[in-house]
């Protein structure tokens, strides 16, 4: 029995309606579709970025092997050009060498050698042959050629312009530079035999990637691994261009370079599958991403089907609806009907709704109000209530709110607030008007209608007699936010706003407003910038401190009304005195004030932020803020002036001979420096400045008896950039230069 009721709750909470897959499976595809494509995007966008840096790595390589390359044969080239031009290289062509000139073939050598040093490396062979008198030394030895030989060398000198061939050979590159280069006859040639080993250590190519050297005319001088197919030397043979990239049929990319110095062109291979290696990381960790992603938008689809079919589910399971075919369509007719026969069941219910008609009314009104009703519902609740809805209606909200209370608790608010709902419904004819409801702890509010429109002028009539009526019988002050004409019933949420944004404005002005939404229409749409009397307040602060309180009272003045005549929005007006107000409490916590002050600043916080009377508030922050705060810095003023002064005095007797200032003064001890300026002259009688380039001269004239020092030295000390306006300046006081008052108190001594 247990089980098969566990099993009951089970199937209940596991049944599905239609509508739960119509949502489920549109859902999933989409996401599916949307995730995959982006996947896709990333993955292709990703994948040529890193064949781009590849081919990017590929062609810097390319172009290091060439310079690398090039600079070795330009340094041989250079090398062989060098000693060519010189007389021992003239004199030794002429010359018949055989073992017995030993000392000739020595300097030869000698020379061979020094261009082994400065060429590629040491496994290069190089050759020096005369073609006059048909020898050949290399770096180890000297042979004659024959006269076969020796007519070849000649013929290749003697039918081209050229004066460096290079000849590829199994296992090596040999290099032939006619000498001398710059002149027409050629009486030598010097050889430099490059070892395949030598160029692929030159090269640093550790891979088995493709890398190719090509002539001008396109020979290979060089390959590492296969060469190229026909297909590729076709492609590179018709490119003009100086570099670019090829590919052949498995994706292989080839880029080559051209050299201007010799025409040779540069290859190297970058296999398809080095940049399928690459992206094998990106290719695992987007389908893992994918997945994650696709499964979490699964979830989210799911979680969202199940909140949006919850409700009918919940519905069906009251009534007992089981999922039927047709759709969810068919299951929500089902439902409706089910509905329909509760409420027609119910329909006893409605006599004992009747009785409590005037709260549900207002009720109804709240929910008006927070725009929590449908159309529909609107219709029938008019209906209910006895109210016509006619398209010619115009509608307005009235807000009352009080003000003053007369001298009563706050606690009394709520009985004012019922006893205004009671002269509202005398005063207004019931044929104008809704039920008056309390909106809140704060407010009273009234839907007031009319046709054809609001006039305003009974409203103002009405509002005034309301505003007597309370000040009549019940002694107190209230104050209207009226909004704007409206004629759509469910714009009343928006006509609530309106009514409080035009009573919020009542900080603007005395007790006892009426405030029209449409006359602070212009102040509510624009947003204007606030402006704080910063100069005015720091001036303030500084009578505080100094404990003036008529100078304070003055200040306070023209801090409060700066405030209230250069901003006229309520809510940035109300910043700006919560502004001046934490200013002044922060002010008076550093000056040391007493907690009782914090408890005035929160009577004087809610004060602003229920927007009460400005003038009121101003009175209470100048006599529960600033006048504490005058009176307990006037019995702390004479002593820490006095203090104060004494350390002014200390940091200037230790500091004369820095650039010291006022401004100096009040970053150490942390004080304006126009008030230090008022202290020191209060304290000392005389002026900063004035004493202290006093004290410095009291200082040169010390030094004038009782060191050595230079007038220059004396016056760069004391501060002054120019001896000259030392001079002068002691001269002025004293009467004489200081040179001569040195003179006169030497002597004296």
């Amino acid at each position: 029995m247990i089980i098969h009721r566990k099993f009951s709750i089970f199937k209940i909470k596991c049944k599905r309606y239609s509508l739960f897959y119509t949502i489920f499976i549109p859902i999933s595809l989409i996401g599916i579709l949307l995730i995959g494509g982006y996947t896709c995007y990333i993955y292709q966008k990703t994948y040529h970025n890193i064949q781009k840096n590849l081919v990017n790595q590929q062609s810097n390589y390319v172009g290091q092997v060439k310079n690398n390359l090039e600079q070795k044969i330009q340094t041989i080239e250079y090398t062989f050009s060098t000693y060519s031009m010189t007389n021992q290289f003239k004199q030794m062509l002429n010359q018949p060498l055989n073992p017995h000139n030993f000392e000739e073939v020595r300097k030869i050598r000698s020379e061979l050698a020094y261009i082994s040093v400065m060429g590629i490396d040491n496994t290069t062979n190089y050759h020096l042959i005369s073609l006059k008198q048909g020898w050949d030394i290399s770096h180890n030895s000297l042979k004659q050629l024959s006269k076969n030989e020796l007519l070849q060398k000649k013929l290749l000198a003697e039918k081209t312009s050229d004066y460096i061939f290079w000849k590829k050979k199994d296992n090596h590159l040999e290099m032939r530079i006619l000498l001398p280069i710059f002149q027409t006859e050629r009486s030598a040639i010097g050889t430099a035999t490059i070892p395949q080993t030598t160029i692929d250590q030159l090269l640093g190519k550790k891979s088995t990637n493709f890398f190719g050297i090509y002539d001008k005319n396109y020979h290979s001088l060089y390959q590492h691994n296969q060469p190229l197919t026909p297909n590729l030397q076709k492609k590179l043979t018709n490119s003009t261009k100086k570099q670019g990239t090829m590919i052949d049929d498995q994706k292989n990319i080839y880029f080559y370079l051209k050299s201007d110095y010799n025409h040779w062109t540069y290859v190297a291979c970058l296999p398809n599958k080095e940049i399928h290696s690459s992206v094998l990381s990106l290719e695992l960790g987007l389908t893992l991403l994918a997945s994650c992603f696709i499964i979490l938008f699964l979830i989210i689809a799911y979680l969202i089907a199940s909140f949006a079919e919850r409700p009918i589910r919940e519905i069906g399971d009251l009534l007992a609806v089981d999922s039927i075919k047709g759709g969810w369509k068919s299951e929500t007719k089902k439902i409706l009907s089910g509905i329909d026969l509760l409420l027609t069941e119910n329909a006893g219910m409605i006599s004992k709704i009747n009785k409590q008609k005037p709260e549900l009314e207002k009720l109804f009104l709240l929910n008006l109000f927070y725009d929590q009703l449908t159309d529909i519902e609107i219709a029938r609740k008019f209906a209910q209530f006895g109210y016509l809805m006619n398209q010619e209606e115009h509608y307005a909200i009235i807000l009352i709110q009080i003000d003053d209370l007369g001298g009563r608790p706050e606690e009394a608010k709520d009985l004012f607030l019922v006893s205004l709902e009671n002269i509202v419904s005398e005063l207004i004819p019931k044929n104008m008007r809704f039920q008056p409801i309390i909106l809140n702890q704060e407010i009273q509010a009234t839907l007031l209608y009319m046709k054809p429109c609001i006039d305003k002028k009974k409203l103002i009539d009405y509002c005034t007699a309301i505003q007597q009526a309370a000040q009549n019988f019940l002694n107190i002050k209230i104050n209207f936010g009226i909004s704007n004409d409206y004629t759509e019933i469910k714009d009343s949420k928006t006509a609530v706003i309106n009514a409080k944004e035009a009573l919020s404005f009542r900080i603007n002005f005395e007790q006892d407003t009426m405030i029209f939404f449409d006359d602070i229409h212009p102040y509510h749409q624009k947003y204007p910038a606030a402006k704080y009397p910063k100069k005015e307040e720091q001036e303030l602060l500084d009578a505080m401190r100094i404990g003036e309180k008529e100078a304070t009272q003055q200040y306070f003045i023209q801090v409060f009304s700066f405030i209230l005549n250069e901003n006229k929005h309520p809510i940035i007006l109300e910043n700006m005195i919560l502004q001046l107000v934490n200013n002044l409490v922060q002010f008076g916590q550093l000056l040391g004030a007493d907690m009782e002050l914090l408890e005035n600043s929160q009577s004087i916080y809610l004060e602003v932020l229920n927007k009460k009377n400005p003038f009121k508030v101003k009175e209470k922050i100048y006599t529960l803020l600033i006048l504490p705060i005058v009176q307990m810095t006037q019995e702390k003023t004479d002593y820490e002036m006095r203090s104060l002064s004494e350390q002014m005095l200390v940091l200037l007797h230790k500091q004369y001979d820095q650039d010291i200032s006022l401004e100096m003064l009040g970053e150490q001890l942390h004080y304006n420096p126009n008030y230090l300026s008022s202290v020191f002259k209060k304290e000392i009688g005389v002026n900063f400045g004035d004493y202290l380039q006093n004290y410095r001269l009291s200082i040169s004239k010390h030094w004038l008896i009782e060191t050595d020092l230079t007038i220059k030295d004396i016056s760069t000390r004391l501060q002054y950039t120019n001896p000259q306006n030392f001079i002068r300046f002691f001269k002025k006081k004293i009467g004489t230069t200081p040179g001569e008052y040195r003179k006169q108190n030497k002597i004296y001594q």
